[in-house]
């Protein structure tokens, strides 16, 4: 009985709100899904090293992205620093920046892994 008053409300609620509504609706449950993904894929692989605001071990990943030329560039360097470091003069410059210490390889996170990781990153107050 409570589950045909569950499915009940949810039909009368979904039909009162327009398409838009219910795709924005949608959209608002995607991103939080990305950002704790993203969380939880920061505190994993990212948070001995790095904090969002300040320097650390490795540089602040608030605002990260833009200080990349491109995304793919990013996600190339998070899966194996040390071959981005020979061919890019941003990542050699923090690599020098850094002790030249390398950042660990993470070869086991997607693009989509990493890019929940960046907005997480980003929407952290």
């Amino acid at each position: 009985m409570q589950k045909l008053l569950f499915t009940a409300l949810i039909f009368f609620t979904a039909c009162n709100n327009t398409p838009d509504q219910n795709n924005n609706e949608s959209i608002k449950i995607a991103a939080n899904n990305t950002i704790q993904k993203g969380e939880i894929l920061f505190n994993a692989n990212c948070s001995n090293c790095h904090k969002h605001f300040q320097n650390y071990v490795g540089p602040a990943l608030k605002g990260v992205s833009n200080r990349w030329e491109s995304k793919e560039l990013l996600y190339d360097f998070v899966r194996n620093s040390q071959e981005v470091i020979n061919r890019n003069s941003y990542a050699k410059k923090l690599f020098e920046e850094y002790k030249q210490s390398p950042m660990l390889p993470f070869i086991q996170l997607k693009n989509e892994d990493i890019q929940s990781i960046l907005d997480y990153c980003e929407t952290y107050k």
